[in-house]
């Protein structure tokens, strides 16, 4: 077997790991399921639109409750579907998120409306709804969803006709703003259910009775336009009569909460220093998951074509391999003279992380030596730290002394060389003037894939939440 290319076996990322040691430490309430969508699940609320990448309410109100302040403001810089956002404001305190797909904000958009909708009306007009031929409905061309290259032939053809008939049926009505989100939003969220694909991961997959492709693959059930459209609209409608009938006040109007669509390099820079108490979020991993392509089914239902996500993938904080680099871009937002020393710190906090300048020398090896299976990972990789190196920069201005970040990640391990992620980004807060509290570590890492396990043996990588504090 090939000899496994450890990073541990380097002098400078053992000695990283050994001036961690005592603060890498299990904590027994953390698991798969709560880092993970897989608690939202059967939750009301947050049942209605599977967002995997996300974590769970659970986890963020654990959190929460940790902190000895009853109250104040909460960043998610990578808000994902608002899980972040509702649970802080479910605790009481004030919340913002940013995300740079616009599904975010849609989603967050819709789960406002079911807050203020009147369930009587939304009843009334889903009962409605269910008497409506949408194949034979008139459709308005004008609101059709756009296909791109991937995602076309994404529908079977009477789902696709019916997908538009149902979206020019809610054009055509006089509904209050909140019944037209809520109804909008029930379709948006059965396009996989109704479709030839599977979000996994890196890309969309396809379903053999696609004849996109030669795949076997077979998704198991692909539902019809009116069952999944049903089925979504009263699972909607009963969250909402639950809470009406046990009299939960469903808005909390004391701790509001919004988001805000586009890039966390440009939006954080409307925060001012020391504003936020708390930082709980999950960026993307360095995994080479591509969300402009899983959620390019929802991305399309909201018009948008594939010259804008094809630049929201460049945007995306670097964790794929087609991402470029972001050097012009950030010279560009930080222009000015606080901005260029910013740069200049994250910049030296970068270089002078060692473990990490080792690893990316035996990448680029593997690079050169053709070993690795795509190239661009050592272009994402150095990215990512990068791109890290400013954003955590920018977590240690805008956080309150005694202010704190939850931070979700995953170590990553590519050609079997291991990335501890969290030990280099604990070294860039550190940098930054941030107490690096404490590393929690799940009872069970991740695994390696087959092939990785195949040509370098199997090494569980960490999964953790790290806790950072001002």
């Amino acid at each position: 077997m090939e000899e496994c290319l450890s990073v541990f076996t380097c002098d400078n990322s053992e000695e990283l790991e050994n001036k961690y040691q005592n603060i890498i430490c299990q904590d027994d309430r953390l698991s798969r399921k709560n880092v993970s969508f897989q608690a939202n699940k059967n939750k009301p609320f947050y049942r209605w639109f599977s967002y995997k990448e996300g974590f769970s309410s659970e986890l963020t109100s654990m959190l929460i409750a940790e902190y000895p302040n009853k109250e104040g403001i909460i960043l998610d810089p990578f808000a994902g579907s608002g899980t972040t956002l509702f649970s802080a404001s479910e605790e009481g305190f004030h919340s913002v998120g940013f995300e740079l797909l616009p599904i975010g904000e849609f989603v967050f958009n819709s789960r406002k409306a079911a807050e203020k909708c009147d369930p009587r009306q939304l009843r009334e007009a889903i009962s409605k709804i269910k008497r409506i031929n949408f194949k034979e409905y008139p459709s308005d061309k004008s609101i059709n969803i756009p296909e791109i290259p991937i995602t076309k032939g994404a529908y079977p053809p009477d789902t696709k006709i019916n997908i538009n008939g149902y979206l020019s049926y809610l054009k055509s009505q006089d509904y209050n703003p909140e019944i037209y989100q809520i109804l909008k939003f029930a379709c948006f969220c059965i396009l996989e259910k109704i479709s030839f694909t599977r979000k996994d991961g890196q890309y969309l997959r396809w379903d053999k009775r696609s004849g996109r492709s030669r795949t076997t693959f077979h998704k198991g059930k692909i539902f019809t336009f009116e069952e999944a459209l049903y089925e979504q609209l009263d699972r909607i409608l009963e969250d909402i009569l639950k809470y009406e009938f046990l009299g939960i006040k469903r808005s909390q109007e004391n701790s509001p909460s919004s988001m805000k669509t586009g890039s966390c390099f440009e939006l954080i820079q409307n925060c001012k220093d020391e504003s936020v108490d708390l930082i709980i979020t999950s960026p993307p991993y360095c995994n080479r998951y591509d969300y402009t392509r899983t959620y390019a089914l929802e991305l399309t239902f909201l018009g948008i074509d594939d010259e804008r996500i094809k630049n929201l993938r460049q945007q995306l904080l670097s964790c794929t391999v087609e991402n470029k680099e972001k050097y012009d871009y950030f010279n560009k937002i930080y222009a000015d003279n606080y901005g260029q020393n910013l740069l200049i710190n994250a910049e030296n906090s970068f270089n002078s992380c060692l473990p990490l300048q080792e690893i990316l020398k035996i990448l680029e090896k593997l690079k050169n030596e053709k070993k690795l299976n795509n190239n661009g990972i050592y272009r994402m990789i150095k990215n990512y730290f990068f791109e890290h190196s400013i954003l955590i920069s920018e977590f240690a201005r805008i956080l309150k002394p005694g202010g704190r970040i939850y931070y979700v990640n995953d170590n990553v391990r590519y050609a079997g060389v291991i990335i501890p992620v969290d030990l280099i980004l604990s070294e860039f807060a550190e940098a930054a003037g941030l107490k690096v509290k404490e590393i929690r570590k799940l009872q069970r890492g991740k695994g390696n894939s087959s092939q990785q396990m195949g040509n370098y043996g199997r090494e569980e990588i960490r999964k953790c939440v790290y806790y950072w504090e001002k």
